[in-house]
């Protein structure tokens, strides 16, 4: 045993006897008063630092109490039974020193991501991505310390730091075989919260394949998780779906849209045909002139198709808002002008009807002339 590792043991083993007893519960003591008076007073140094006692002080005063009296315990029968290991109550000190050290590490971290300065630092404008992001460096932070807590409890009973990485390396390895579908799904929410195709808010649609598709998924996303994303439906009913759905399924996100789009075919009247034109350049002067409509994007107002009742003019354009019901404010007064310009043009809208025009040879006492007299 080398002379600082025998030192470092010496110093702690002086905390399993009585005196060291009294002694560590005097420090603890001093730590607490230490930390309140932080926690009380010491915003007049930085508005960050009584967070940081607030966010210490529950680990650090449990688990060095834990290690102090746990650990004297363990000395104490240690000595009552000799069959024990030696260590033994040094081992539970440590272990519960590290445990204690892990937990505040953890709980400054997620601290510190929550900062103000740190949000400015992830450059992130969405209030929502950001979250995610925030999110997943919490994720990460966590996992780390405890994988570092692990191997660090596991040096201290004993196993050679060359055996932990064995260990952990094939931990892993055998662990990426033996779950397959949880690594996958693990990976494919790692892929949601870098390439962000939604966030949590975002309203989303996805195919729901058998061979062919079938049908559309619709849905709110509530939670994005490390195995699955949840999704609240139309009908209001909360829905899990594996993330590693999302690495092989198109995901469309209408909350995203640039703009909503207006096509409708305005159906007139055969009788109309002379007026079609004036009517088309009308409609078309709204559109580019509408200050709800893009007139960047596409517009376009034509005679595009002979019904069986009526021409048909075609509407094609875009509104500015994406928002559902705004959009469908805007499409309902396009609607009511354009029906007031083929009002004011003289013309008037078509319905499926059948128009029976008699043979100019045929005389004037057949059934037919009494239906299209009058």
């Amino acid at each position: 045993m080398s002379s600082a590792r025998q030192r470092l043991l010496t110093d702690v083993d002086f905390f399993q006897s009585n005196e060291g007893l009294l002694v560590g519960t005097g420090l603890l003591l001093a730590l607490w008063l230490l930390l309140t008076l932080i926690e009380r007073h010491g915003r007049r140094v930085r508005p960050l630092v009584p967070r940081l006692a607030t966010t210490l002080k529950r680990p650090l005063i449990t688990g060095l109490s834990a290690a102090l009296y746990l650990g004297w315990l363990a000395h104490a029968l240690s000595g009552a039974a000799p069959a024990l290991m030696p260590l033994k109550g040094l081992e539970t000190s440590t272990a519960l020193t590290l445990i204690a050290l892990g937990w505040a590490s953890i709980n400054v971290g997620q601290m510190l991501l929550r900062t103000d300065h740190v949000q400015r630092w992830l450059g992130v404008e969405d209030p929502r991505d950001r979250a995610m992001i925030t999110s997943l460096l919490d994720r990460l932070l966590s996992i780390g310390v405890v994988v570092i807590t692990l191997a660090a409890l596991m040096v201290t009973f004993g196993v050679s730091t060359t055996a932990v990485a064995t260990m952990l390396g094939g931990a892993g390895i055998g662990i990426g075989f033996g779950t397959q579908q949880v690594s996958q799904n693990f990976l494919s929410g790692l892929m949601l919260y870098f390439t962000r195709p939604f966030s949590v808010g975002d309203w989303i649609q996805l195919p729901i394949w058998a061979g062919v598709e079938t049908s559309t998924l619709q849905g709110t996303v509530e939670r994005i998780g490390w195995y699955h994303t949840r999704i609240v439906t139309l009908d209001r009913r909360p829905l899990s779906i594996p993330n590693s759905v999302f690495a092989t399924t198109p995901i469309e996100n209408p909350g995203r849209m640039y703009n909503r789009q207006i096509k409708a075919s305005i159906s007139l009247r055969y009788e109309d045909l002379p007026r079609i034109e004036a009517i088309a350049a009308a409609v078309n002067e709204l559109l580019h002139n509408h200050p709800d409509i893009d007139s960047k994007q596409m517009v376009l107002v034509s005679f595009n198709e002979w019904a069986n009742s009526s021409i048909n003019l075609l509407v094609y354009c875009f509104t500015r808002t994406t928002v559902w019901s705004e959009y469908l404010a805007v499409q309902q007064k396009i609607f009511l002008e354009i029906a007031k310009i083929v009002q004011e043009a003289g013309g008037d809208f078509a319905f499926n009807c059948t128009t029976l025009y008699p043979a100019p040879d045929l005389s004037r006492n057949h059934p037919i002339r009494s239906l299209t007299s009058g």
